[in-house]
């Protein structure tokens, strides 16, 4: 009965997070449909909704961001996470391969965790490459006015 009852237990926890999670993100699509209309409805009386309601949007169309900032901060996360996956990959190479007098497990399982750690450094380099061609804007756009004349 007691292998019943985690079962029980863990299927419960798991429909309610997902439950939870659904009613969120219904809730958060009301949210932006309500936003959306209002902007919508502000146009349509001619006046330019305020760059308050989406600051981040309008600092990156006056061209007051620095755009690559968030992607090299992405980048290096997946340099980080590669280097650390290949590192636990090794390890446990090492750690079942000498311990356990089995290296071709060890190198089973510690192979899929250097290849995963490959495959985040393949983004990486993949993304660096990207963000390196990109050339900042000359002149930036002026801000749009806050009414129509």
């Amino acid at each position: 009965m007691g292998d019943v009852g985690l079962i029980l237990f863990l299927l419960m926890t798991i429909v309610a997070g997902a439950a939870l999670m659904i009613a969120a993100m219904h809730n958060r699509r009301l949210i932006r449909e309500m936003e959306h209309r209002e902007r919508l409805a502000m146009i349509e009386r001619g006046v330019m909704p305020s760059p308050e309601s989406n600051p981040a949007a309008f600092e990156a169309a006056a061209g007051f961001l620095e755009p690559d900032k968030d992607e090299t901060n992405r980048t290096q996360r997946y340099r980080t996470a590669g280097v650390l996956l290949i590192g636990f990959g090794l390890g446990l190479v090492f750690v079942i391969g000498v311990a356990a007098r089995s290296p071709e497990v060890g190198w089973g399982i510690g192979g899929a965790w250097i290849s995963l750690g490959a495959a985040s450094l393949l983004n990486y380099w993949l993304m660096s490459r990207r963000t390196q061609h990109w050339a900042p804007a000359t002149r930036r756009p002026e801000p749009p006015t806050n009414s129509t004349p």
